[in-house]
């Protein structure tokens, strides 16, 4: 129920609250690790297909860096290297690295149009702002919602990834700051940027589980 939910307040299909100011665009935290669950529908030969993947994410904006550990396979774990641009996937004692296209999502663009304020789970739930923009580091045209005071990330529905694709991020009990930094680290050996890579990979779009990668 909380998904769809998520998805009509994206689609602005909830109840706003009244501002008269509209907020300014914002920045997410520096570093926070949290939840994050991923749908991707897509259509392949004309036929609709849906996978869903939940992830322990560690995001650190100040060394460019993402790590995420599948939910449910504790063996499987993603670094994203913005510094080197590499995608890192480690499972078990095998490593295997890709190229990353774009860059590491951090801000509200200052051209994106702010669609309304709410509050997420009625009158005393959370306050929300929803935005919408174009942003290549999630892969398409982007509704985002992020906390009013704070700029705490909790939803996106990311669309134009590629032709008749739609992914939906869902982001929950968000903590501020790293509790341990070796989530960023990459064991060696593993291939570099200035080794053979096995193609290119969009940020968050196309991990592992997911049919993009």
């Amino acid at each position: 129920m909380l998904k769809f939910l998520s998805v009509a307040c994206l689609l602005g299909i909830c109840s706003a609250f009244g501002d008269n100011q509209p907020p300014k665009p914002c920045c997410v935290p520096q570093q926070w690790e949290g939840f994050l669950h991923i749908t991707e529908g897509q259509l392949i030969s004309g036929e609709p297909e849906l996978e869903d993947f939940t992830y322990i994410t560690s995001y650190d904006y100040g060394v460019k860096k993402l790590a995420l550990k599948v939910v449910g396979t504790p063996n499987v774990r993603v670094v994203q290297d913005f510094d080197k641009m590499m995608q890192y996937v480690i499972s078990g004692t095998t490593c295997n690295a890709t190229k990353i296209n774009g860059g590491l999502f951090h801000c509200i663009s200052m051209d994106a149009t702010h669609l309304q304020t709410f509050h997420f789970g009625g009158m005393q739930g959370l306050m929300i702002d929803a935005w919408q923009m174009m942003s290549p580091d999630l892969g398409g045209d982007a509704v985002i919602d992020v906390t009013h005071d704070g700029c705490v990330p909790v939803a996106s529905v990311v669309t134009n990834t590629k032709p008749g694709m739609m992914s939906i991020l869902e982001y929950q009990n968000i903590t501020m700051g790293i509790k341990d930094p070796s989530v960023f680290n990459v064991p060696s050996p593993c291939p570099s940027s200035d080794n053979q890579v096995d193609g290119v990979a969009k940020p968050l779009i196309g991990l592992p589980g997911l049919s993009g990668h």
